[in-house]
């Protein structure tokens, strides 16, 4: 397991260095390594080696004991080389990159692209962006929850600790983007860090190419192409029962956002594209907010779009910075349909809000669990057994009915 997380720290530590010395010739995306085409360098599934099956209920794997009643499963087992060598990769921004033929450590350096990697293989994590909250603790693995915290480049004003990300010795650094400036960003940085710099893709549409991505540089092509695969089925079938439901009966949904419930994201925001994506009507009559999103609106306009449902979110992993309780205990909501009809449902949030913020891995999960919620009548699974499946899978950890239930208290529809 271990060597698994090595390989792919290498890889992304490898990809910031091509881009830092790209942008000390003069900016271009073209790095000192003789460059291949995506064929010659990252698509040789054929010479990975990959294992990987997930642990029986009653066992427990090698990164140690689970907080809860939950088990720890195994996400693969990479093979090491005995040679220090290194191979030519182009990342998914298109730049060509040396990364070493064995990477057992990565560093990313927001924490969309470190859920990532956790999901990938947990052991392979260099370190963390923030600290863990306890309800983040809950699900995740002790290995990980005992990982440094060394800071990163997100959000507002963040910068990660260059002496002490050096110090913990990645081989890889992972960045997400691919665009310009994310490009010329992680030239930057592999400057500063000396170390390589691999941009990702993390986008909705994009997810499971990357875990194939970070499957072939890592050589656990077997594990991310298990990840892409259940990826790409649950989008694609959100998809098919989306179409399959007609006009008329489509509910309308409000997507809740912060204390008091009284900013959103229209239709359209990648912020609340889960609702467009599983066939619910976004009621918010405003516009988009760049970035962060959140668009302030009143009382009034939510009462006059009267939604079916409201999904109340839940921000920074904390019940209390959700919209839910106001929402329920305030009597100027109680005139909306969704609130006299019992439709209002909070984001299950641990160990990652399953339906944003972060955009990640979190949200396919969220997938399911919205359009099982809208439409229980087109949707043909138990999304309690949905949520095992995929905490298993993604997040290394079997529940019991028991978390499960915890999970989901306030999520879905009484029975």
């Amino acid at each position: 397991m271990r060597k698994n997380f090595k390989v792919l720290g290498t890889v992304f530590a490898l990809a910031l260095a091509v881009t830092a010395g790209c942008a000390a010739t003069g900016g271009n995306t073209q790095s000192s390594v003789t460059p291949k085409t995506q064929a010659e360098t990252a698509v040789e599934p054929g010479k990975e080696t990959a294992a990987g099956g997930q642990s029986g209920s009653g066992t427990q794997t090698e990164s140690g004991n689970q907080a809860g009643s939950g088990t720890r499963t195994e996400s693969g087992t990479h093979t090491e080389s005995a040679s220090p060598t290194e191979k030519p990769v182009k990342d998914m921004a298109g730049r060509d990159i040396q990364v070493p033929d064995v990477v057992n450590s990565v560093y990313s350096t927001s924490p969309v692209g470190t859920n990532f990697m956790y999901t990938f293989d947990d052991r392979i994590v260099a370190g963390l962006n923030v600290d863990l909250s306890d309800e983040e603790k809950r699900f995740t693995t002790e290995y990980y929850q005992n990982l440094p915290n060394l800071g990163g480049w997100y959000g507002k004003g963040n910068e990660g600790n260059i002496e002490e990300i050096i110090k913990a010795d990645p081989d890889l650094v992972l960045a997400s983007g691919v665009d310009q400036s994310s490009i010329d960003t992680a030239d930057q940085l592999q400057e500063k860090l000396g170390i390589p710099v691999v941009l990702i893709d993390t986008d909705f549409d994009s997810m499971a190419e990357s875990y194939r991505f970070v499957g072939r540089i890592t050589g656990d092509v077997e594990r991310g192409e298990k990840l892409a695969a259940y990826t790409e089925e649950t989008i694609q079938r959100a998809r098919k029962i989306t179409a399959s439901i007609p006009e008329g009966k489509r509910v309308t949904v409000y997507y809740a956002e912060e204390a008091l419930g009284l900013n959103t994201d229209p239709s359209g925001s990648p912020h609340s594209r889960l609702i467009d994506l599983c066939g619910g009507i976004n009621v918010a009559d405003c516009e988009i907010s760049p970035g962060y999103g959140r668009t302030e609106v009143s009382m009034e306009q939510v009462i006059a779009w009267d939604p079916q449902f409201i999904i109340a979110c839940v921000d920074n992993g904390s019940a209390d910075s959700g919209s839910y309780s106001a929402i329920m205990n305030n009597s100027q909501w109680a005139v909306i349909r969704a609130v006299k009809d019992g439709h209002v449902y909070e984001t299950p949030t641990v160990p990652q809000n399953w339906f944003d913020r972060p955009p990640s891995v979190n949200t396919i999960i969220g997938i399911k669990w919205v359009q099982n919620l809208l439409y229980p009548e087109y949707t043909d699974y138990s999304i309690k057994e949905e949520t095992k499946a995929f905490y298993s899978l993604f997040y290394h950890y079997d529940l019991s009915d028991g978390e499960v239930d915890s999970l989901l208290a306030r999520s879905l529809r009484a029975q």
